[in-house]
């Protein structure tokens, strides 16, 4: 023995590797419960268009352009 001590995993790197890979399944079967719930259709007006979508499409719509909104006017700070 040259006196160097292996070391032992301590099952922190799995515990958190398992528990990602949970709240990414119980956020997608939240998003599915969601889809499923919110399938009625609903009319929106933008200027002189009127359209029909999903509700759940709509959602997910805005939410992308308030993502995009929030990258486009993210400032850096200086350090």
């Amino acid at each position: 023995m040259s006196g160097e001590e292996v070391a032992k995993p301590t099952g922190g790197a799995v515990r958190r590797f398992a528990l990602r890979y949970w709240v990414a399944i119980t956020l997608v079967v939240l998003a599915a419960i969601f889809i499923a719930q919110n399938r009625a259709r609903q009319r929106v007006h933008i200027l002189w268009i009127s359209v029909e979508y999903p509700m759940w499409l709509l959602l997910t719509a805005m939410l992308v352009v308030g993502v995009i909104v929030g990258l486009l006017l993210h400032r850096r700070r200086k350090n």
